[in-house]
């Protein structure tokens, strides 16, 4: 069976000969520090695509997804031609909604929020970045049709921006103050919400049409969900985010129709599942099985039936322990998540600096040998 055909069974909730497998999407990508010690390990001195400079996870590379057996290529997209980041008089590195950031220990902090203090009256006069710019997506058909013809692999496209509706207006505003001006400035929260999701439409909509005759779903990430449950309630929720992240999913669907909606949320996000399901979403990734409420067998049963689940394997506990207790948790996610099809087997979110190098290909050697079906 071809790895197109397997991931295509799975996400019909039918059983193909094994649990398709991924490495290098939205999620399921590698820290740096791990990649480069992974490298040596292989006595490689040619490394993949830098994709992502200056990010803890840098590096794409379809030699080692290959090697471990992936099913998937993943189309990222362009930057535009308009707008190049650079670093204001304060050290800010600033992106193309405004947003500043400095590294800070190990990992790019948000250190200004050009929202801040806002009202309503300047979201129309803010210099709000051109979605529709070409440079985004040139190349990307080219790339996504030469895989679909000389490869046997899934094809999929990443998400388009670090976040998408819910993270963006935080990025903007203040992470803290956006979530307080819900409560406290509803009529303001609710304009900026609509105004990112204008644009965050004209975005995808543009990527999506680039790409549909060759990929299996388009990627989005929002991360709702803390270790102890969500950060908004579920009437918060769909207060002020069910209809834009439906308004997103549907006009996605419109432009392609058939490409499937792929949602990472970190976190203890299943009170929020039914909303997810109801706004569109198909594919639900990471199921972060420490989190509260996040029981695999649970999501299994109770959501199986609409949704197909991605990743689920611990990346907290088990893929920086003993091979034995990553074993015993490869065991149990695929039991819990692959019967009946319906799973694609990835680490609950990017591999980080902690798993050792065994462990990175031992989980991908498990998944082979405990997710054949029929499964034991």
């Amino acid at each position: 069976m071809t790895s197109r055909e397997r991931v295509r069974l799975a996400m019909r909730h039918k059983e193909p000969d094994r649990i398709p497998v991924d490495l290098w999407g939205t999620d399921s990508r590698i820290h740096t520090d791990l990649y480069l010690r992974i490298m040596e390990k292989l006595g490689k001195k040619e490394f993949g695509e830098r994709i992502r400079p200056g990010s803890t996870c840098e590096y794409e590379d379809y030699s080692l997804a290959d090697l471990i057996g992936s099913d998937f290529r993943h189309i990222n997209i362009g930057r535009p031609d308009s707008f190049k980041s650079y670093i204001d008089g304060d050290g800010n590195s600033i992106d193309e909604w405004g947003v500043g950031r400095k590294i800070i220990g190990m990992h790019p902090s948000i250190t200004k929020y050009p929202l801040a203090n806002a009202k309503i009256e300047q979201l129309e006069a803010y210099k709000w970045p051109d979605m529709l710019d070409s440079g985004r997506v040139r190349g990307l058909a080219e790339r996504a049709r030469n895989w679909y013809e000389t490869t046997d692999c899934a094809i999929t496209a990443t998400s388009a921006t670090s976040g998408t509706i819910f993270e963006i207006c935080q990025f903007l505003y203040g992470i803290e103050d956006f979530l307080v001006c819900l409560y406290d400035d509803p009529d303001f929260a609710a304009a900026l919400i609509e105004k990112v999701t204008d644009l965050i439409i004209e975005l995808n909509v543009l990527y999506v049409r680039s790409v549909a005759p060759y990929i299996e779903w388009i990627e989005f990430a929002s991360d709702f969900g803390t270790q102890s449950g969500p950060f908004i309630s579920p009437d918060c929720f769909r207060e002020f985010f069910l209809r834009p992240h439906k308004r997103l999913f549907d006009a996605v669907k419109e432009a392609a129709p058939g490409v499937k909606i792929f949602l990472h949320s970190c976190g203890g996000v299943r009170p929020l599942i039914p909303m997810f399901i109801e706004s569109g979403v198909d594919i639900l990734s990471s199921i972060q099985p420490l989190a509260a409420g996040m029981d695999s067998f649970e999501l299994k049963a109770e959501f199986g039936g609409s949704l197909v689940f991605h990743g689920g394997i611990d990346i907290q506990n088990a893929a920086p322990g003993t091979l034995d207790r990553l074993h015993e948790e490869c065991k149990t996610r695929i039991k819990a998540l692959g019967q009946g099809g319906g799973y694609i087997f990835s680490p609950s979110n990017h591999f980080i600096e902690d798993v050792p190098v065994e462990n990175f290909f031992k989980m991908y050697e498990y998944a082979k040998e405990l997710g054949k079906y029929p499964l034991s």
